[in-house]
């Protein structure tokens, strides 16, 4: 096993001029290689082959190394639960500063009012977007017409009458197999579990999607959600 994996990977690549900021940042793996050679070996060769190979996978991304730099810091300490200067517990002001700005430019690039930065990845997202929907639609209703504003304060009976109303309700979305997201109704994700789920699909001669049919079909259905997005569907909805 290469004790040294960044020697081995700069002994290999040194015919390339490389950036201050790079070396600097590949610096870093000495310390793992010191603990772990194993794992550091790992990233160098996760380094070589993003720099030889081009990988068209819809969730992965190229990271700058400021990214990187930003995400393998003293950050990885802390554990804050909640909302920023909203926390479960205390000393997270530094974490606070950084999911603020993050918002802010988040709002600034989408031109939006809100932004919610915290999912790691697309399908925490739309859980995240799911969940919004059904607290507004039907937890919050609910709530109202039974004159509380607390779960907490319910009776075992509202409180079940309310958990059978939010897994009741529908879900319309494109069939996995249509190129539709996991967590757009796919019966091995949570969100079929979340949600009665009911999925549309392509014209099996055109491979297009009949928007008369979906018509046709979220009409019979009429689901609390109609998903109109996709993972890989290689035309504009």
């Amino acid at each position: 096993m290469t004790h040294n994996p960044l020697s081995d990977y700069l002994a290999r690549a040194a015919a390339k001029k490389q950036s201050a900021g790079f070396l600097s940042y590949l610096s870093n793996l000495t310390a793992v290689a010191e603990v772990a050679p194993e794992i550091a070996a790992a990233i160098v060769g996760e380094l070589d082959s993003q720099r030889t190979h081009l990988k068209l996978i819809a969730s992965e991304n190229y990271s700058s190394l400021a990214t990187q730099a930003a995400m393998g810091n003293l950050l990885t300490d802390k554990y804050a639960e909640g909302y920023a200067s909203h926390r479960f517990y205390a000393g997270c002001e530094n974490v606070d500063l950084i999911e603020e700005y993050a918002a802010a430019r988040a709002r600034e690039v989408f031109g939006a009012d809100y932004a919610y930065i915290q999912p790691h990845s697309g399908a925490d997202a739309n859980l995240i977007a799911y969940w919004a929907i059904l607290s507004t639609r039907i937890e919050m209703p609910a709530l109202e017409k039974l004159g509380e504003k607390n779960l907490s304060h319910l009776t075992r009976e509202q409180w079940d009458e309310i958990r059978t109303a939010l897994g009741n309700q529908r879900l319309l979305g494109l069939d996995y197999y249509s190129g539709g997201h996991l967590t757009h109704g796919y019966r091995n994700n949570v969100s079929a579990r979340m949600f009665d789920a009911y999925t549309y699909s392509v014209d099996p001669d055109t491979n297009l999607l009949d928007y008369d049919a979906i018509a046709t079909q979220a009409r019979e259905i009429r689901p609390l959600i109609l998903l109109a997005g996709y993972s890989a569907y290689p035309r504009k909805i």
